[in-house]
C-alpha cells in the first residue's frame, strides 16, 4: 500500500514536489520502494549517477557551473541518469533534454558530471540542534517529451531536497545552502562530453545543431 502511495506521489506533476514529498513521506521514506515506470529497482547506495546540463544560463563556454544550476532539487526534482542506462536509454533521455519548440535555437549538452549516489545520501543538514539527511534520491521516471505515447525511460531518477526550513533560517538562505551543497558534491568530477559513452552525447549534440529534436504538435 505504501509503495503505491509513493509511486503515485512521485509521479504526480507538481511544481512543489520536494515540499509535498517531505510532508507526506518524511525522511526519504519512499527510497525503499521502486517508484518509476519500468525502473530496474530503487537506486542503490553504490550506484554511479550522472547529471547533464544544457542550459547556457547554468554553464558558461568554459564549462563552469553556476550554483543556481541545482535549483530544481528543492522544487520539482533534479533529473539524473543512472549508470545502468544502456545507450538506447541515454539517447532517448538526451533527445528529450535537447528537444525544442519550432523556431527556438538548437540546444547542446554543455557539461556532464559523475557522482556516487551515497555521497548525496550521506550529506546531512541542520535540524533542531542536530543533523539529519538533507537529500533523497528516487528512481522516478518522467513522461517522454518528443514521443509522449512511448513509455518513460526506466533509468531516469531525481534528487530531491528535503526542504528542512526552520527559524531563524529563511527560505532564501535554505535555497542558497542547497545550491552550494549540491554544487560541491556533484560538480567535483566532470566527464568530457566527447568521451562520454564513446562520443554518444557529442553525436546527439551534432544532430541537434543539424535541426533534429524539434517538437511537433500531438
Amino acid at each position: 500500500m505504501r509503495c503505491t502511495e509513493c509511486r503515485d506521489a512521485l509521479n504526480r506533476a507538481s511544481r512543489n514536489l520536494a515540499r509535498d514529498i517531505e510532508k507526506a513521506f518524511p525522511g526519504c521514506e519512499c527510497e525503499q520502494h521502486s517508484v518509476g515506470d519500468g525502473s530496474p529497482g530503487p537506486i542503490d547506495d553504490q550506484e554511479i549517477l550522472y547529471r547533464l546540463f544544457v542550459d547556457p544560463v547554468d554553464v558558461d563556454e568554459q564549462g563552469r557551473l553556476a550554483r543556481e544550476a541545482f535549483a530544481t532539487a528543492y522544487i520539482d526534482g533534479l533529473s539524473i541518469i543512472r549508470d545502468c542506462a544502456d545507450d538506447g536509454d541515454i539517447e532517448k533521455l538526451v533527445s528529450d533534454i535537447l528537444s525544442r519548440k519550432k523556431g527556438e535555437a538548437p540546444k547542446t549538452i554543455r557539461a556532464i558530471f559523475k557522482f556516487d549516489c551515497l555521497i548525496i545520501r550521506n550529506e546531512e543538514a541542520p535540524l533542531r540542534a542536530s543533523t539529519t539527511r538533507g537529500f533523497c534520491i528516487y528512481d522516478q521516471t518522467v513522461p517522454r517529451i518528443l514521443h509522449p505515447k512511448e513509455k518513460p525511460v526506466g533509468t531516469h531518477g531525481i534528487v530531491l531536497s528535503r526542504r528542512l526550513i526552520e527559524p531563524p533560517m529563511v527560505r532564501r538562505q535554505f535555497e542558497n545552502d542547497c545550491n552550494v551543497t549540491l554544487h560541491r558534491l556533484i560538480s567535483a568530477q566532470s566527464v568530457a562530453v566527447e568521451d562520454f559513452r564513446d562520443g554518444l552525447i557529442a553525436t546527439l549534440n551534432a544532430r541537434s545543431l543539424a535541426g533534429e529534436f524539434v517538437r511537433t504538435a500531438h
